[in-house]
């Protein structure tokens, strides 16, 4: 887990915003760790003394579910050990950090050999900051553990025009449901989705989705180091069933541009959605560029948007060289022809797949009426047209593990 660097006894922030409970008498060490907490951004979810029952404390931890505890664990009700274990019920968190009026060697080790994380004692900075990057690094390895990553795919328009936006936005709609269906989950558990447009050139989601962002990913990136789930609600738009719209930097209300994030700031925004979503499809522009290939760094699959045209086949081309090139595994690239004509729909396909020496993982027929027909103040998913069921077909095969069958007969 990363921090701010330090500037003398400047306070680190963790990537997370923790939840916090207290569990402490001493009103020194409290105002100590109270001030600690409010540099670092942690919540604090409850607070009791530390007499309190450890039964008392394990139904508020199994209430609030806290991230981390700060104990005096010599004044608690029960020895240390036995505490620890009511507190968790047999779960490996919260984690605990013993607090201890002085650092005493044999208190420390005793906190530690009961179960405690770390120990701390007054005055409680700098050392707080160093203890908690210390945890921070347990917890965010129990999460990445414990929690099943979403599949983060990007979405690259061989050339201007190919349709690449459109794709990304309609297949989001359609895996909602397509990945609730497959899991046969309920309707709270379905798999949400995230758009996000990282389109620096040319963005579009809003307009597709008929709405007008108030916040944008610049925000986002910018925040890195404080989101939470509460908090990521300030930066999307919730834009169909299961499905947010993290907008581009430069299609807000204020247009205004954001220069292109740190790989860092990259990489922590895309850790963080990747446990908050179970599918993430980024808008990358057109062609390949510095500002989109820092990003693909960070994702799982490449969705190249193609068109039975000279020009877009030409570029497709050169971007599967620069990706090979560059060492890009081709294994995480598919190919999907868009704008595709009913006929000569099986001679385009095979010199196509030809061509590139890679099989083409989904056809999209020309369907340019079905998109004049749409409503204008209202995103709506056009299921019965050969565009939407194109789709539909697409998200379900997506969404099925190990799903077999060529692309001709997928799409």
């Amino acid at each position: 887990m990363s921090f701010n660097p330090p500037a003398g006894d400047a306070p680190r922030r963790p990537d997370l915003a923790w939840k916090i409970g207290l569990v402490l008498d001493s009103p020194e060490i409290l105002s100590g760790i109270m001030s600690a907490l409010a540099d670092t951004g942690a919540v604090k979810v409850f607070q009791f003394p530390a007499s309190t029952s450890s039964f008392e404390i394990a139904n508020a931890a199994d209430r609030d579910k806290p991230d981390l505890l700060f104990v005096e664990l010599s004044l608690t009700s029960r020895p240390a050990a036995e505490w620890i274990s009511d507190v968790r019920r047999g779960e490996e968190t919260p984690l605990v950090v013993a607090v201890h009026q002085t650092a005493e060697p044999l208190a420390m080790i005793s906190a530690l050999r009961a179960g405690a994380s770390e120990f701390l004692s007054l005055p409680v900075r700098p050392a707080i900051y160093e203890a908690m990057e210390r945890v921070g690094a347990l917890l965010e390895a129990r999460r990445s553990s414990s929690t099943e990553r979403g599949k983060i795919a990007g979405v690259l328009s061989a050339k201007g025009g190919c349709g690449a936006t459109s794709i990304a936005c309609y297949l989001g709609a359609a895996l909602h449901p397509a990945a609730n269906l497959v899991t046969k989950q309920s309707a709270a558990a379905r798999g949400r989705v995230l758009v996000a447009d990282l389109d620096y050139q040319s963005p579009g989601t809003g307009g597709i989705f008929r709405v007008t962002p108030q916040a944008h990913a610049g925000g986002a990136f910018d925040a890195v180091r404080r989101l939470s789930s509460s908090v990521w609600r300030e930066f999307v738009t919730p834009v169909a069933a299961g499905v947010d719209l993290l907008a581009s930097p430069v299609e807000t209300v204020s247009n205004i541009a954001s220069p292109p994030p740190e790989p860092w700031r990259v990489e922590s925004l895309f850790r963080f959605v990747g446990r908050q979503y179970d599918w993430i499809l980024v808008d990358l522009g057109r062609h390949l560029n510095p500002a989109n290939w820092s990003l693909l760094q960070n994702i799982d699959e490449l969705f190249i948007v193609t068109a039975p045209d000279v020009l877009a086949l030409y570029q497709t081309r050169s971007v599967l060289q620069t990706l090979s090139n560059r060492g890009f595994d081709k294994g995480r690239v598919r190919i999907i022809l868009n704008r595709n004509l009913s006929s000569p729909q099986d001679f385009w396909v095979e010199s196509i797949e030809q061509m590139f020496e890679m099989n083409v993982f989904a056809i999209i027929p020309n369907d340019e009426g079905m998109f004049e027909k749409l409503p204008r103040d209202r995103f709506e998913y056009p299921t019965d047209t050969p565009f939407g069921r194109a789709l539909t077909k697409m998200a379900t095969r997506l969404a099925t593990p190990n799903a077999p069958g060529p692309a001709r007969r997928a799409a």
